[in-house]
Order: C-alpha cells, then sequence, then structure tokens
C-alpha cells in the first residue's frame, strides 16, 4: 500500500495522519513541538471551518486549531 505524504491541511475530519516533518522556521517549530507535534506522533483532524480555516486537531490528549496556512507547513502521512 503506497503511503501518502501531505500537508496537515488535507486531512478531513476522521482522517489520522503520522507526524514526519514541521516545515516552520525556528520558533514557531518549538511552539509546534510544545503542543506535542513530535516526529511519528499520530494526529486527527476533528473538525474543519468554512474554507478550512481553521480547523481543529487531535495529538495525545489535547485539541488544538490551526489556521490552514500554519497547517499546511506540518508534514503528514496518512494511516486510515
Amino acid at each position: 500500500m503506497e503511503k501518502r505524504r501531505m500537508g496537515l491541511d488535507a486531512l478531513r475530519p476522521g482522517e489520522y495522519g503520522v507526524l514526519r516533518e514541521i516545515l516552520m522556521p525556528g520558533e514557531a517549530k518549538a511552539r509546534m513541538e510544545e503542543l506535542g507535534l513530535l516526529p511519528e506522533t499520530e494526529l486527527s483532524c476533528l473538525y474543519c471551518a468554512p474554507h478550512a480555516s481553521p480547523a481543529a486537531y487531535a495529538v495525545g490528549g489535547a485539541v488544538f486549531a490551526l489556521r490552514k496556512k500554519d497547517a499546511a507547513q506540518i508534514v503528514v502521512e496518512a494511516v486510515r
């Protein structure tokens, strides 16, 4: 089965992905890591607002929202 890599913004509600890379610079990347976005972490999309911004995601026991332009800089591999 071929694995699909995409920006986190491409996940739709109910879809899951495994984090592969954060393409944000310095402090923004560090902030994402503080939220629990670390390589090999599984996350899911819970909700997409109209026009897909913002969207809510779950990682570990936390739920957070990201703007589409920020979520696009987080590379995930779709898993289911």
